[in-house]
């Protein structure tokens, strides 16, 4: 039982470092949106809201990384 319970406990934590892994990625290519309408002026109101988004994504997958 704790063969399993080991076993349970490594796949577990590839599965949410992989999505971490992925999650960051997707904070990476919101992040650069966000940076690409705050280049033009006109739209810095939608992109400030993007990239405190995308900062909060980063957060998160970093959490997900680091869960044992």
């Amino acid at each position: 039982m704790k063969l399993l319970k080991g076993l349970l406990d490594v796949v577990l934590g590839l599965v949410t470092a992989l999505l971490g892994t992925v999650l960051a990625i997707l904070a990476a290519v919101v992040w650069l949106v966000g940076a690409l309408l705050c280049v033009t002026l006109i739209l810095i109101p939608l992109g400030i809201p993007v990239v405190r988004l995308a900062t909060r994504l980063f957060g998160l997958s970093w959490r997900l990384m680091r869960t044992p």
